[in-house]
């Protein structure tokens, strides 16, 4: 284990007074830049609000005064610094030139050109690393290369490539020539990114193949019609069709030999720079033009004045090419900074700390999604990287939670988090860090300088302590030039100036404090986060437009009313006249997204509604939408032409959740009914799959992924053919035909061969491990988890019968007993390894108790968050528990879900429905509570489930008194999807890690 040393101490923490000081011990640059701008105005400027309040009151002093301290190249006259009042058209240093690569990569005085300034991490061969001058160089000679093939200044090209050196290099070779670039990441389907591109006019496409489907090359080369080349950056063959010259970029440099002779011409102010897209929430995505000079001069100020990132700084920030910050990190080698980009997977939540340590980073971006993961995985970074020249976090992409800062205290160290928030709109922040300002958590630091930033309510009045629209009153640099095929301006001015005239809003929903801090709350409008995955609905809609039936969409975001916790997406159809959303149109849906977007795209429902919901003057409203179908007041209902609407639609979702109808007929092109496959099995296959998958048809060779069915629903959908049908189909079966053809002959080969009560999961080598069966006697839900250790040893399944033959529950006694014949039968000797869920792990520490009891080694015993025993408890404990249970119903109901939990409540009681599964935990749970645990002197691993917030009522006290040699884990997720898909990596390794 590695261990950090001790860190200087003058960084600014979350605690204490704020110091006007860096970890190196050296001014920052923000006071430097305060006494530039006092003596240029003889103001006094020493608190924080002061200097905010003189830059955006005198934003042509403090521009000019930011071009003149930061020393970049320019030509032409500053004299002239604003032009314009209004935010929508005001214009700023109209007679200024600058080169973005210029800039950038120009020699620094003080500064050595042959540091490193670019390093490039690969997770499957050796990094690569750039000094400044061997940058420099680079850049020059693929420039001469470009210049050579006719790219000039004006030119349009778009690359897509994972975060590498060679997408650095080709990319601040474009911006060398003048010419302006639009980035993409390789995992785009090629629709999504035609509709980015085709927007552009690019004359060249830069491309990495890696990682990119196999015909998006093709495909792009087909629908960008203004391509006169492509250029690719990976060593793969070159296709034999190639309707456009087509070359490798580093065999195109070569070729030109050493020497650079292309001009980088210094374009004006606002020449186009870079062409970004936006997630879109109507429509396809919009094409934002950012100027040269209002890009590097918003990212200078952040870099050097809110970050004092300076020469001897590492940045690594965790992106893509498709997003704007690696535009922004690529930018801070402009203040002399070392920056690290990395392409391989986030194979754990070790691995980004690893490349902190490993490449002495010190100012570390990343979002709070990954923060999470390192949090629910238990993770402590602290303890096991150097992280001694860290000395800022910072985070964006999402909300920055309280405890998230409190983890990185406990788990990092006395680092500042900078929680930042801006985006692609403004390649740039509204609301960032501060090296003089102590961290508030839960807060962004500061305002941006010579940003007009405030909450606003819907009359445009500032809320101080209240949320509001993130608005911005008055001009600045980084504003968009404009949308391209816009040539009136009037969907720029609809985007970000109609809802509250003069000033840009944002989106976004935030409270500032009298202090100057922010909280973000959130998007205002309908950008989709499924389970923290982010999904422009706009990538939805340019999907189904492959899809004749559908006049229009709306994809909304519902909380998902049978996993607590979780979302979902629900998908609204209008259909053309004479269409009927049957299976096969539903199907056709669900395929479409999946080939043409990405699995993330698929929604969990899919609903036919008459008409979708629209303001008065004709836009759409997802809020409108997304807030009725979570049982939440809608605020806008009177700003809607058709508020009636949102009742049919809630209806409507409701009526489609409730499953399928009992007499719906069985799908065509099944086997053939017979003495293994009958036809009432048949019927009775076809309506627990499209109940399960919340389909209304189902369809013979529908494939379970193609549906977006989840791991969950894979198990759901097993779990309930046996509990009906009375067959075990094991889960590898299964996943091998995962279609409804598949399990309707998976079912009949279980017929013949019957239960098998101690199953192969895994082969392997050595003494095997034995995984108990669950409260269903199945074993479907370790499936992911098996598939995913490590260990070389074989994993087998223990199955006994839960109930007797007349259908009731067993004793856990009676079950133990017989699960310990098994283990006999299958293992005559120890020593044993046995692990098991929740009451698979109750079963499974019994039979350990009697093997020890017998004198029996048990080498280990995992219990994956099983809960004690009610009979096992104290009385205190058993209050305790009431009381938390209590407390957490209550939780729910005074939530914004609450009266929709109620409803759905309601609605059950009157149904008087209950599930297969319900029904069985019914029965199982008094005679869970029941039983009283076994002393047990095995060492025991007890992996406990964490949910985001602190779990009241989790009692361990019963199996420490029970079990003295306990070892309590805590492992992500929550008690019911422990063993889901998304967290089973993290779980995986942990037993892997503690298995013996």
């Amino acid at each position: 284990m590695r261990t950090s040393r001790p860190r200087n101490r003058g960084a600014v923490t979350t605690t204490g007074r704020p110091l006007p000081s860096t970890a190196t011990g050296t001014v920052a640059q923000l006071a430097d830049f305060r006494a530039l701008c006092s003596r240029r105005t003889g103001l006094d400027l020493s608190g924080p609000a002061d200097l905010h309040a003189f830059s955006v009151q005198q934003p042509e002093v403090f521009w000019r005064a930011l071009l003149d301290w930061s020393g970049v190249p320019w030509s032409g006259s500053a004299d002239r610094v604003l032009l314009g009042d209004q935010v929508e058209t005001a214009r700023f240093f109209p007679d200024l030139r600058l080169n973005h690569a210029e800039v950038l990569l120009r020699r620094l005085p003080g500064v050595d050109d042959d540091a490193p300034a670019l390093t490039a991490v690969h997770a499957d061969r050796p990094r690569e690393v750039f000094s400044r001058r061997a940058l420099r160089e680079a850049v020059e000679r693929t420039a001469t290369a470009l210049a050579a093939g006719g790219l000039t200044v004006g030119d349009r090209v778009v690359l897509v490539s994972p975060n590498t050196a060679l997408a650095a290099v080709a990319a601040l070779a474009v911006t060398a020539l003048g010419a302006t670039l639009s980035t993409a990441a390789p995992d785009m389907g090629a629709p999504a990114l035609l509709d980015r591109f085709e927007q552009v006019d690019p004359v060249l496409l830069v491309v990495d193949r890696t990682g990119t489907p196999p015909d998006v090359v093709a495909r792009l080369v087909r629908g960008l019609p203004t391509l006169r080349r492509v250029l690719l950056l990976d060593g793969e063959p070159l296709p034999e069709d190639r309707p456009v010259p087509m070359a490798p970029l580093v065999g195109v440099v070569e070729a030109h030999g050493q020497d650079a002779t292309a001009q980088w011409p210094r374009v004006p102010f606002d020449d186009p720079l870079f062409v970004m897209f936006s997630s879109g929430t109507t429509g396809r995505p919009k094409a934002i033009v950012h100027g040269v000079g209002g890009t590097l001069l918003e990212h200078l100020k952040e870099h050097r004045l809110h970050g004092d990132l300076r020469p001897g700084d590492t940045l690594y920030f965790h992106t893509t090419t498709a997003w704007m910050m690696w535009h922004w990190q690529l930018s801070a080698l402009a203040a002399g900074a070392h920056v690290v980009v990395f392409d391989g997977p986030v194979a754990g939540a070790e691995t980004l700390w690893r490349l902190v340590g490993d490449h002495g980073v010190t100012v570390f971006g990343t979002s709070p999604a990954h923060l999470q993961l390192c949090q629910d995985a238990g993770y402590r970074p602290v303890e096991d990287v150097d992280l001694s020249r860290l000395r800022t976090v910072m985070s964006t992409g999402a909300v920055l939670h309280d405890w998230q800062f409190d983890w990185v205290g406990g788990a990092v160290g006395p680092v500042p988090v900078q929680s930042i928030s801006g985006g692609t709109d403004i390649i740039g922040c509204f609301v960032l860090g501060s090296p003089e300002t102590a961290v508030r958590r839960g807060r962004c630091q500061a305002r941006s300088l010579g940003l007009d930033v405030a909450a606003v309510d819907g009359s445009g009045r500032e809320l101080v302590g209240r949320v509001g629209d993130l608005v911005c009153r008055r001009p600045f640099p980084s504003r968009p030039v404009g949308f391209l095929r816009d040539p009136d301006g009037s969907r720029f001015h609809a985007t970000y100036f109609a809802e509250h005239p003069g000033m840009w809003t944002h989106g976004d929903l935030v409270d500032f404090d009298v202090d100057g801090t922010a909280r973000l709350h959130g998007r205002s409008d309908g950008v989709l986060n499924v389970n923290g995955i982010r999904v422009g609905p706009t990538e939805v809609y340019s999907a189904l437009r492959g899809v004749p039936q559908v006049a229009d969409a709306m994809a909304v975001e519902q909380r998902d009313p049978h996993v607590p916790g979780s979302s979902r997406m629900v998908l609204l159809v209008v259909l053309r006249p004479g269409s009927v959303l049957d299976g096969d149109l539903d199907r056709t849906i669900r395929r479409t997204l999946r080939t043409e977007a990405s699995a993330a795209h698929v929604p969990s429902l899919v609903v036919a509604v008459p008409e979708l919901p629209h303001t008065h003057n004709g836009k759409r409203s997802e809020t409108a939408a997304r807030d009725a179908l979570n049982g939440v007041a809608v605020p806008n209902a009177r700003a809607l032409r058709n508020p009636g609407i949102l009742e049919t639609i809630r209806a409507a979702v409701a009526a489609a959740s409730g499953g399928a109808d009992d007499e719906q007929p069985s799908p065509a092109g099944l086997p053939p009914a017979g003495p293994v496959t009958d036809a009432v099995t048949l019927d009775r296959l076809a309506r627990i799959w499209c109940e399960v998958l919340g389909l209304g048809e189902a369809g013979p060779d529908d494939d379970l992924s193609d549906l977006g069915g989840t791991s969950r629903q894979s198990v759901r959908l097993l779990r309930r053919v046996s509990l009906e049908l009375g067959v075990d189909v094991p889960m590898s079966a299964f996943a091998a035909r995962p279609t409804l053809r598949g399990l309707a002959t998976a079912v009949g080969a279980g017929r013949v061969a019957g239960v098998v009560r101690v199953p192969l999961l895994r082969p392997g080598v050595g003494a095997p491990v034995h995984v108990v069966a669950d409260l269903y006697g199945q074993l479907h839900s370790y499936h992911r988890l098996v598939e995913s250790l490590t260990t070389e040893r074989p994993v087998h399944g223990l199955v006994p019968p839960v109930v007797d033959a007349g259908g009731a529950r067993r004793a856990v006694a009676e079950v133990v007993e017989d699960t310990l014949s098994l283990l006999r039968t299958a293992r005559p000797r120890g020593p044993y390894r046995l692990l098991g869920y929740s009451f698979g792990g109750l079963v499974a520490y019994e039979v350990a108790a009697r093997l020890r009891e017998a004198g029996e080694t048990v080498a280990y015993l995992g219990l994956l968050d099983v809960r004690p025993p009610r009979a096992s408890l104290t009385p205190g404990e058993v209050v305790a528990q009431k009381a938390a249970s209590t407390a957490r119903k209550l939780r729910v109901l005074l939530s914004r879900r609450g009266p929709a939990v109620v409803r759905a409540r309601l609605d059950l009681r009157r149904s008087g429905s209950v599930s297969p599964e319900e029904q069985v935990v019914a029965r199982t749970w008094p005679v869970f509570n029941g039983h009283r645990l076994s002393r047990c002197d095995a060492a025991v691993t007890y992996y406990l489930a964490r949910q985001r917030l602190p779990v009241v009522g989790n009692t361990l006290g019963a199996w420490r008194r029970a079990a003295p040699n306990l070892l309590v884990l805590e492992v992500p997720g929550g008690h019911f999807d422990l063993l889901d898909q998304d967290r089973i990596g993290e779980l995986a390794a942990r037993v892997s890690a503690t298995l013996t």
